[in-house]
This record gives C-alpha cells, sequence and structure tokens, in this order.
C-alpha cells in the first residue's frame, strides 16, 4: 500500500510542479487553451522521458543479474572441473581437463587460473625419474634410455598438454611450469590443431621431450635448458629466443626449425638430422656447444662462434648478436 502511494506521489509531482518548472516562463506566459496544451507537451515530454530512464534502469539490472548468473555458473563449473582431475577415473579426470578448456576459453578473467591448475596437474602427475648422475668426462645429457617408438604420456596427461598449447592467445604474467616433466613421446604436431600449438615462454626446464613428435610447434622464447630432445622431431618448429642451455638433442630432426637468438650454449647437437650452419648463423653457441663434425670445422659456423665469444665479453649487452653473414668455404 505504501508503495503505491508513494508512486502515485510522484506522479502527481511530476505532473505538476515539476512539469509546470520546466514548462519554464514561456509556457506561463499563455493563457487558456494554448497555456494547457503547451503544459500537456511537457507533461508528455516528461513522462516519455522517465519511462525511458526506467527501462535503462531495468536493463541495467537484468543485465548485471545475468552477469552474476553466468559468473556463478562459471564458479560452479570450475568448482566441478576441480574436483573432476582429483578423480581416480581417467574418464572423469578427462572430464575436468576439457572442463576447464571451457572455462578459459568463456572467462578471461579466470584465464591464468587455469592455466596453473593445468600445469600443476601435468607436473604432479607426470614427474621425471631422478636422474643419474653424468659418467664419464664426455657425459652431457640425461644417461636413462630413448623410450622405445609407441611411447606416449598417459591420456589425462597429453590432454592437459594439448589445452596448454591451443590456449586463446591473451597477454600472461606469467609462464606455464611444466619443468622436470615426463613427456616422452609427446605428440604436439601443427597439422592436427586448427592452429599452430603454442607453448612459447613456457618454463620446461629439465623435461623429458624424447622422441616427442613437435613438428611445427610454437616454443619461441621458452625455457629448456637441460632438456631431454633425443630424436625429438623439430622439423618447422619455432624456437627463436629459447633457453636450450646444456639441452640434449641428440638425434632430433631440426629440418627447418628456426632458431634464431635460440641458446644453445652448451647443448649437445651431435647426430642432430638436418641442421645447417645457417639456421646456427642466428643462434647463441659456445665453445662448450657439440656439434656434429661437418658442422663444428664449417667456416660460418667457426665465424658464429667467434662473434658469440666476442659478445659474451662485452659487458652490458644483453640482445645476442646479430645473425652471422655466410663465410666463403673454399675450394
Amino acid at each position: 500500500m505504501g508503495g503505491a502511494v508513494a508512486v502515485l506521489g510522484a506522479i502527481v509531482l511530476l505532473l505538476g510542479p515539476v512539469s509546470s518548472l520546466l514548462a519554464g516562463d514561456t509556457v506561463r506566459g499563455l493563457h487558456g487553451k494554448e497555456q494547457a496544451d503547451a503544459l500537456n507537451a511537457v507533461r508528455q515530454t516528461v513522462l516519455a522521458a522517465v519511462g525511458g530512464a526506467s527501462v535503462l534502469l531495468g536493463l541495467g539490472y537484468t543485465a548485471r543479474g545475468y552477469r552474476l548468473s553466468r559468473r556463478g555458473q562459471v564458479t560452479d563449473r570450475f568448482s566441478v572441473a576441480i574436483g573432476q582431475l582429483a578423480s581416480d577415473k581417467l574418464e572423469e579426470r578427462l572430464g575436468g581437463v576439457y572442463g576447464l578448456e571451457h572455462v578459459m576459453a568463456e572467462s578471461p578473467q579466470d584465464h591464468a587460473t587455469v592455466l596453473g591448475v593445468l600445469s600443476v596437474f601435468v607436473r604432479e602427475n607426470a614427474r621425471t625419474a631422478p636422474r643419474p648422475e653424468p659418467v664419464g668426462p664426455d657425459a652431457r645429457g640425461p644417461q636413462r634410455p630413448v623410450p622405445a617408438w609407441g611411447t606416449e604420456p598417459p591420456a589425462d596427461i597429453r590432454a592437459a598438454v594439448e589445452v596448454l598449447a591451443r590456449r586463446p592467445d591473451r597477454e600472461e604474467a606469467r609462464r606455464i611450469d611444466l619443468r622436470s616433466t615426463e613427456l616422452a613421446g609427446l605428440l604436439l604436431r601443427t597439422f592436427e590443431f586448427d592452429e599452430p600449438p603454442r607453448l612459447s615462454r613456457a618454463f620446461l626446464t629439465w623435461a623429458n621431450l624424447s622422441r616427442a613428435d613437435l613438428r611445427g610447434i610454437d616454443l619461441s622464447e621458452a625455457i629448456v635448458n637441460g632438456a631431454d630432445l633425443r630424436k625429438a622431431k623439430l622439423a618447422w618448429a619455432r624456437l627463436d629466443g629459447a633457453g636450450l642451455v646444456r639441452a640434449d638433442l641428440r638425434g632430433a630432426h631440426l629440418s627447418d626449425t628456426r632458431l634464431f637468438g635460440a641458446d644453445l650454449s652448451g647443448a649437445d647437437l651431435r647426430d642432430t638430422e638436418s641442421l645447417t650452419a645457417r639456421q646456427l648463423a642466428g643462434a647463441v653457441i659456445d665453445e662448450a656447444t657439440l656439434l656434429p663434425p661437418a658442422l663444428a670445422h664449417d667456416p660460418w659456423v667457426m665465424a658464429r662462434l667467434a662473434a658469440c665469444r666476442e659478445w659474451r665479453d662485452q659487458r652490458g649487452v644483453f640482445e645476442p648478436p646479430p645473425p652471422t653473414a655466410a663465410v666463403h668455404r673454399g675450394g
């Protein structure tokens, strides 16, 4: 009852004093029918304005309610997915992984949280075995055997890494953290994705990626120091600016792999396939970098080594030296 009285009072106020005030001296100076018509026109305008404002206000409340409802749904789905990741059943864990992918796609504000959860899931469930101590003066990389053909990570780990590799392209304050993970035989091939799989800027230090098929992957600016990449397929992959310090790439396939600015200091590149002097001419190498014999004595590679040595001697210079121009090999 009180609400109805308040509404009625507001209407009387709008049609009376408010309309008269808005009408101004011009309308008040009229007489008879002219004044009545002009005042009615003002009242209609006031009512239309109030009606429009009420509609806008209602739309605002509706939109706010929709956002809160949608946010609640996203939160519920996130909670369900987290619970599924902890399940003992593979099917439920897979459901949790893909549920988080949907949350990340629909909610940019949850992007970083989902990446963090999936990264922890992979690290906690796919830890590498303790690395054996190197044996002998030439022992550089992991001493464990290269896994057999057909080796792959478990299905839920594969799914989580695939979701990370096809995440929306958004600004990210932190790197994906996949350090010391067991990912031997991982398949992340560009022709199986709508866009090239992307683990750019990821932490993959000490990860086991031996026999991984990473053709066309984007690993630009990733930190892959000390990783096991023996027999990995890296054709067409982007490793621009990646850190590969002391990484083991023996037997890796590097056809058309982009290595501009990649740090190969101390990396083991013996027995690599399709590696060229042109690729190394834009990378960072040092005396500890192990190369195939034909490349180790190539004048172009030797010139690149000298350029990198000179660059390291310059204090305060952080950008790697520009690509080294081709050197005549003689006849």
